[in-house]
């Protein structure tokens, strides 16, 4: 039972909706388009309000690094940036694959998200990672999402 939600095939479910891959693609490719023209880009609700960084704080500009060829200073900045680029490649492809290689490709998705749990247990790390910044990192993260 507690395998089969830890196997929960998460990016399969997003891309057999088209519309919602479509937006969350949409949504990441404007923003990272809008932070390279160094226009301003969606803040971070959770900052913006509690003053507490989420666990997404810094991907923007650590995805753009990655973009520049900067890996360590990516890494620096989040490293979970280059899982985030390689889902969202998946899901702007998910989205925009026609007919049945869509088909295809959301089904090989879903079997190794359910042999694996690969989605379900990045998550987990995303989540400890993010802790660990906060509790023992909290001035470096500050300093890093703040600029």
């Amino acid at each position: 039972m507690l395998n089969q939600r830890l196997s929960a095939p998460i990016l399969a479910a997003i891309l057999r909706d088209r519309r919602l891959a479509l937006a969350i693609s949409g949504v990441a490719t404007l923003n990272l388009a809008l932070f390279a023209l160094h226009a301003p880009t969606w803040q971070c609700p959770l900052l913006n309000a509690l003053g507490v960084p989420c666990p997404g704080c810094g991907l923007t500009r650590a995805i753009a690094l990655l973009f520049q060829g900067e890996w360590r200073a990516s890494i620096t900045m989040h490293a979970f940036a280059p899982f985030f680029l390689i889902a969202l490649v998946v899901i702007g492809l998910g989205a925009v694959l026609p007919g049945r290689g869509r088909q295809v490709f959301i089904g090989n998705l879903q079997t190794i998200e359910q042999r694996t749990a690969i989605t379900t247990l990045l998550l987990a790390a995303l989540f400890a990672y993010w802790l660990a910044r906060l509790l023992f990192l909290q001035s470096t993260f500050f300093q890093l999402i703040r600029g």
